[in-house]
C-alpha cells in the first residue's frame, strides 16, 4: 500500500511514431500544467466528467430524458478521453525515465 509501484514502466514497449504524433498533438492543445503529472491528469478527468455527472444526477428526479442522455454522453466522452490518452502519457514517461523509480516516489513534490 502507500506509494505506487512503477516497475511496470520498463516492461512496456516504447512509444511508436503514431503514438508520438498523438502525444505531440495533445501537448499542443492541452495546457502543460494540466498534463504535467498523473495527479493533475486525474483532476483534468474529473473536470471533464463533472458536467456529465451533474447533468445525470442533478436532473430533478430524472424527468428530463434528453438532459440525462447528454450527461451520459459527456461522462462517456470524459472516460473515453482518459482511456485513450493515459497510456500515451505513461509510455512517454517510461521512455524518458532511465531507470525504474523506487517505491517511495511520489508524482510531484507537493504530493
Amino acid at each position: 500500500m502507500g506509494a505506487h509501484d512503477l516497475s511496470f514502466l520498463s516492461s512496456q514497449p516504447p512509444l511508436s511514431a503514431r503514438g508520438a504524433a498523438r502525444l505531440a498533438w495533445l501537448r499542443r492543445r492541452l495546457p502543460a500544467p494540466w498534463i504535467a503529472n498523473r495527479r493533475r491528469r486525474r483532476i483534468l478527468f474529473l473536470v471533464l466528467a463533472a458536467p456529465g455527472f451533474l447533468a445525470v444526477f442533478g436532473t430533478t428526479y430524472h424527468h428530463n430524458f434528453f438532459v440525462m442522455l447528454a450527461g451520459f454522453a459527456l461522462f462517456g466522452g470524459a472516460v473515453a478521453f482518459r482511456a485513450l490518452t493515459e497510456p500515451l502519457f505513461v509510455k512517454a514517461a517510461a521512455d524518458t525515465l532511465p531507470t525504474p523509480l523506487p517505491a517511495q516516489h511520489k508524482d510531484s513534490f507537493d504530493a
